[in-house]
């Protein structure tokens, strides 16, 4: 009896290919501890531990770049299971990270082709997500706003829902995706929640439903917990809020209403050149370009209907431009995490725009060309094996860190003490690992004012720790250096004996 072999379909292929070169890329760092453990990561695993340790239940999550403003809680609460599910060891959270940033890229493609209905566009769009450098394409940082793509994905495939079939859950789904997406990032999430507000009198047909309020329903349920926080503290956030707004602080770096005319838009063409052009400003200016006579083109065919009834497509037209408004309009800096949504914004407008113009045959060519040049541009050796990370790392790297710490654990010290150095004064990374350690009990606790100390320093071949009175005021009681040991990352040890 003959069996016929049946070779799988072209999606099954594509998301193979796709998952196979999305993973080493994202695999190869954490994998050798070359992540970031900086200041958010270590104040963000203390506080999840104690969430799920300590059974410390909160009802706001880390601060924002405003002082008395947080976020919510949801992110301590996504990262205690897998803390408590790894023991605390953030090298396997890091690759549960680096997985979710390889799963973020299948997701992409699988959005895009339900857009587009195009495979060779969702296809080679993908790819260039996969091995682009931009980060928030596919991210491999423990932070919140890695998680941003995926859920402006989900919420972009809830409009798509909605405008399709407009269930009752889907609003009620969207306001959750959308309160979270909110939530990963505060100044892109305020232009998320004004959008939220006004785009049922944009799109009128489509949204202006009773059904909308389940929208507002499900991002209630997620404010909640700062709600009751609020109520509980005598309306904290949202003081510091109107402190903010009436009166900003010298140290935001205000810029001139001219100044951010120009800097705005430059600014979103430099995380199209990131994300597409391999980091060249020009070559992204000429992509951009090259996109939008695509467009005015296809916009002057017979497609211009189709267009203009596209709702996705207008949907993400109109949250660009308010973005770049209010932007302008924001007096402040504004980093590029800030807008961390935008790649992911991007990414589906450039797929829209080429799946309207290839339905034109003398469009077609121009499209094959545009996607072939994103393609090229963006390949690299690394790529293919074999996979090696010959970077050491900084001193906020993770492995740097950690050999930091298992040096003082190897010397199994008692009644010894602890002091980092760091220019953000709190060292969080370093409190965290001594903490974990210690719940493995392969390291005594430390305790404050003992004759035997360790001073780890940051940035030690600056030496500033010796020009600002911190070195002196643990040093003051005469203590005598029994060793010094020097690590990759600019970070020094010194295990001091108090001299009676």
């Amino acid at each position: 009896m003959k069996t016929s072999f049946k070779f799988p379909s072209p999606n099954i292929i594509a998301l193979l290919f796709i998952f196979l070169i999305s993973l080493p890329k994202r695999l190869i760092f954490p994998l050798n501890n070359l992540f970031a453990f900086n200041y958010d990561q270590g104040r963000d695993f203390l506080a999840a531990s104690k969430v799920i340790f300590d059974k410390d239940l909160i009802l706001i999550g880390q601060t924002t770049g405003i002082q008395g403003v947080y976020y919510g809680p949801w992110w301590y609460y996504l990262l205690a299971p897998l803390i408590f599910l790894f023991n605390g060891d953030p090298q396997k959270v890091a690759i549960i990270f680096a997985l979710f940033g390889v799963f973020t890229v299948i997701a992409t493609y699988l959005i895009l082709k339900l857009l587009t209905d195009n495979f060779l566009i969702s296809f080679s769009l993908t790819i260039v997500a996969a091995i682009s450098n931009l980060w928030m394409f596919g991210p491999v940082h423990i932070w919140n706003p890695s998680l941003t793509p995926l859920l402006i994905l989900i919420f972009i495939y809830l409009l798509y829902k909605i405008a399709e079939s407009p269930k009752p859950l889907y609003f009620f789904a969207l306001g959750i995706i959308a309160y979270l997406t909110i939530d990963t990032s505060a100044s892109f999430g305020f232009v998320t929640a004004i959008y939220l507000l006004i785009s049922p009198f944009i799109f009128k047909k489509t949204l202006m439903k009773k059904e909308y309020l389940l929208v507002f329903l499900g991002a209630f349920l997620g404010l909640l917990p700062r709600i009751i926080f609020e109520v509980k503290n005598n309306l904290l956030i949202t003081r510091s809020v109107i402190s903010y707004l009436t009166n900003p602080p010298p140290h935001f770096g205000q810029i001139s209403i001219y100044q951010r005319l120009t800097e705005r838009p430059l600014q979103y063409l430099r995380i199209i050149a990131e994300g597409f052009t391999r980091n060249m400003e020009i070559i992204g200016l000429v992509f951009i370009v090259a996109v939008m006579l695509i467009l005015v083109k296809t916009l002057l065919s017979k497609a211009y209907l189709k267009i203009r009834q596209d709702f996705i497509f207008l949907y993400l037209e109109y949250l660009l431009v308010i973005s770049l408004i209010f932007f302008t309009i924001y007096p402040a800096s504004v980093w590029d995490y800030y807008l961390v949504a935008m790649p992911t914004i991007f990414l589906v407008l450039i797929a829209k725009i080429l799946s309207f113009a290839a339905k034109d045959r003398n469009l077609n060519r121009y499209v094959l060309i545009i996607l072939g040049s994103l393609i090229i541009l963006n390949i690299r050796s690394n790529l293919l094996p074999p996979y090696t990370a010959n970077w050491q790392g900084d001193g906020g790297t993770y492995n740097n860190e950690k050999k930091v710490v298992d040096y003082i654990s190897e010397q199994n010290p008692h009644n010894y003490s602890v002091y980092a150095y760091s220019p953000a004064i709190y060292d969080y990374p370093f409190d965290y690992l001594i903490y974990w350690y210690g719940r493995r009990e392969i390291l005594e606790k430390p305790k404050d004012h003992q004759s035997l100390m360790y001073l780890i320093i940051r940035e030690a071949s600056t030496k500033k720790y010796l020009t600002t009175g911190w070195y002196g005021d643990k040093t003051r009681d005469k203590t005598e250096v029994i060793d010094r040991a020097e690590f990759p990352g600019d970070l020094l040890v010194e295990k001091h004996r108090r001299i009676d």
